[in-house]
């Protein structure tokens, strides 16, 4: 192949998540998932436990967020709610996912899950509740009008 003469940048050259030194580097995951809303609260709490300490004992957690029993888009399995749970971690190698996304496979209370490598959000803050703005009694409010 010949190359045109001139500036040619060559494509970056991926070091497969390790430092300039050589040092394997942790990277950071977010893995969803969503558990069959049907299963009784204790059976849930200890599924997503259970997942909880696979993580932990491969990586660290940084956060797990539980968003709670909600409507889906969709019927899985025939269901039409679930319990879903937000896992923020970091993990040294490819085989912590892959055995945390082995054991939802075999978890029969496990709907659906989706692990995403190197989010470039970074783990999102805790999302704080509305809180209820005071409106000074001279405002004026105005009623729409069609």
């Amino acid at each position: 192949m010949v190359r045109p003469e001139g500036n040619h940048n060559p494509a970056p050259v991926h070091n497969g998540g390790r430092s300039p030194e050589g040092a394997i580097l942790a990277r950071l995951y977010e893995t969803v998932v969503l558990v069959d809303a049907n299963r009784e609260d204790a059976a849930i709490e200890a599924s997503v436990q259970k997942f909880q300490d696979i993580i932990a004992a491969g990586g660290d957690v940084i956060r797990v967020d539980r968003w709670g029993k909600r409507r889906i888009a969709y019927e899985i399995a025939g269901r039409t709610h679930a319990d879903y749970t937000v896992f923020y971690y970091n993990a040294n190698k490819g085989s912590l996912v892959a055995e945390l996304e082995r054991m939802m496979r075999l978890d029969e209370s496990v709907l659906r899950f989706l692990t995403v490598v190197d989010n470039p959000v970074g783990v999102p803050p805790l999302q704080q509740h509305a809180t209820e703005v005071e409106v000074p009694e001279d405002a004026e409010i105005a009623d729409k009008e069609d």
